[in-house]
Formats: C-alpha cells, structure tokens, sequence
C-alpha cells in the first residue's frame, strides 16, 4: 500500500516543489504572485515544458535560453526535497487524516524561507505572516471540526508565544547574533510544535518539550552546519553560500556569521512534526 501511496504523491510533491522555488524567487524580488512563470534576470516568459519541477530545469541547461543567465542548482533542489517531504510526511501520518495539511504547510512554508535565507539572508514578513495566519487558521478548524478539542489550539499558541518570546530575548542581549526575522520565524515553528504536543499527545507540558526539542535541534544543526560551511569556505574557491561580507558596501553586523539559522529551526520544527516520540526522548 505505502508504494502505491508514494507514487501518487510524489507528483503532488514536485507540483509543490515548483510552487516553492516560485515563491521564494518572487518574494526575493518583491514582485507579485502569478501563474506566469518568468526569468528572473530578463523577465522572458518560460514554457510548460521549462517549469516542470526539475526536469526544466535540466531542459534549459541551467541557464535561461533567452539571455543565457545560470539558473541556480538550487531550484531542482528545493523541488526535490519538497516532493520527498510531502511523501515523508503523508507516509508518516494517516493518508486519510486531514490532519496532514498542517505538517503540509509547514513542509512548502519551510522550504521556500530556507531558500530564501540560504540565499539572500532573508526571511520575508510576505511568506512569514500568512503562513502563521494560514496555519493559525487551519488548526482551529480542524481542532474544532477534527478534533472537536478547540482546547488544542491553545497549545500550539502558546507554544508559538514561547518560542518567538525566547529567541526575542536572545535577540534583544545579542542582536548582532540573530536578527528579527528568526524571531518572527519562532512564530510559525512553535506554532507546529505546539500543535503536535496537543493535537496528538493532548498534553500542553508535552507541547513544551516539543518545541523545546526543535529549539535545541535546530541549534544543534544550525552549529554543524556553521561548521561544515566555514570549513568548506577555507578549501574550495568557490561560494558554498553567498557571503554579505563579500559586499563591503552592503554589510551589517547581523552578517558577521555569514550562515542563516532559519533553516537550522525549520529543520529542528520538522524533526518534531515527523518524530515527535524520538524528540521527546532526548527532550527535557
């Protein structure tokens, strides 16, 4: 049955996949969302056949046809990884549960601010909000509807006020360490983790080890990350991430680290939502 299932949703993942990289282009570029997909350096419209999540992106040959501009390896990338969440995370839950929408917006959600803050060290309010009021949203319905525990919404809100109100406090003794973003960020990851202590475990102590869990994985990765990046930085010529202080012009204390820690806790949230009993085993 799995197989079957997998195959039928690997598709659904793909069509994500490019929906992503899409959003996370345009919210770059603070342009509005559309159906029409375009270069993003000379604006030229893309065929069907170009924007089919990964296969286009071998079709064009990394570049775009019209002006010749690389197009980033990242793109098939983040669609691949976005097909691969979205059969992780069905496989994972009930098939037939609705409740697999909300790891679902976490999954497009996460992987288009990890792109973003991978490769311009932002996290945009355009993407961060209405993914917390969508999710916010959902979770009421189906807490209502589903559940018929409204009482498990206030988990995940707590959770989320948690979560944004500690990573505040970081930011606030040390903001040349982590920037707002992050912290309005926390708002959306506690917002899951959360969810997944009361939705699923009925228990609000339980949402707070989960978020706790993903706060500590998320740094955990976010630091061997650092490392391998910094390492890799010293031995290849060429750019593992793009580093602002490249740009002298163009440079912040935030920047010093030159590594994005989004994804670390997008990571770290994402651990919870598929393993919560692993997270709470290691969880204080």
């Amino acid at each position: 049955m799995l197989a079957p299932l997998a195959i039928l949703v690997v598709p659904v993942g793909l069509l994500a996949g490019g929906f992503v990289t899409m959003l996370a282009d345009r919210m770059l570029s603070d342009t509005p969302l559309g159906l029409c997909s375009r270069c993003s350096a000379c604006g030229a419209s893309l065929s069907f056949a170009e924007t089919i999540p990964v296969l286009g992106w071998f079709r064009l040959g990394g570049s775009c046809r019209r002006c010749g501009v690389s197009v980033t390896v990242g793109d098939p990338i983040a669609e691949a990884v976005t097909a691969v969440l979205f059969v992780w995370v069905v496989l994972r839950y009930d098939q037939a549960d609705t409740l697999v929408v909300i790891p679902l917006i976490l999954v497009v959600a996460g992987v288009a601010l990890s792109v973003t803050d991978l490769t311009a060290y932002r996290l945009p309010d355009r993407l961060v909000f209405p993914t917390f009021w969508l999710s916010l949203v959902a979770m009421t319905v189906l807490s209502i509807l589903e559940l018929e525990r409204p009482e498990a919404l206030l988990g995940a809100v707590g959770s989320a006020a948690g979560y944004s109100l500690f990573l505040f406090v970081f930011h606030f003794l040390k903001p040349t360490a982590m920037g707002f973003g992050d912290v309005k960020l926390a708002l959306v990851l506690g917002l899951h983790t959360g969810w997944v202590g009361t939705a699923f475990f009925g228990d609000l102590r339980t949402a707070c080890r989960l978020t706790f869990g993903a706060l500590l994985a998320g740094m955990f990765i976010f630091l061997a990350f650092s490392l391998v990046v910094t390492a890799l930085r010293h031995v290849v010529s060429a750019d593992i991430l793009p580093d602002p202080l490249d740009d002298p012009d163009d440079v912040t204390p935030l920047h010093r680290a030159a590594v994005p820690l989004g994804p670390g806790l997008i990571v770290g949230a994402w651990m919870v939502v598929l393993y919560p009993d692993a997270v709470l085993a290691v969880a204080p």
